[in-house]
């Protein structure tokens, strides 16, 4: 994989138990996200999708109960108190691809 599109850095918020929960940072990683917004009966509803490529030959430790911050930021876990400062990812779902030459994770996300 070419270095030269991991250029992203993420901080993942890992539970075990949806009580406490692990700071991990990644950094060069590939980050892409979509902005979009839906009409619906209630009027206009906003959301964004997008993947998370982690290139690593190592097991991580990263779930469907997790949730991605775009950067390396060191606030500890408290969902509304994210939200209000960052765009804040759910975990949807988690493809381990470590085999072959081009080992990573990918991550899939949704705000």
């Amino acid at each position: 994989m070419s270095d030269r599109f991991f250029i992203h850095q993420i901080t993942v918020y890992h539970t075990e138990d949806d009580e406490t929960f692990t700071r991990l940072t990644f950094n060069k990683v590939y980050f892409r996200h979509n902005k979009k917004t839906n009409l619906v009966d209630k009027g206009i509803e906003k959301g964004s999708t997008g993947s998370i490529t982690i290139p690593t030959t190592e097991k991580l430790n990263i779930s469907t109960n997790d949730y991605i911050v775009e950067g390396i930021i060191e606030d500890e876990f408290d969902l509304s108190a994210l939200q209000e400062k960052y765009q804040v990812f759910k975990v949807v779902s988690v493809d381990d691809n470590r085999k072959g030459n081009l080992q990573h994770y990918k991550i899939g996300i949704s705000e």
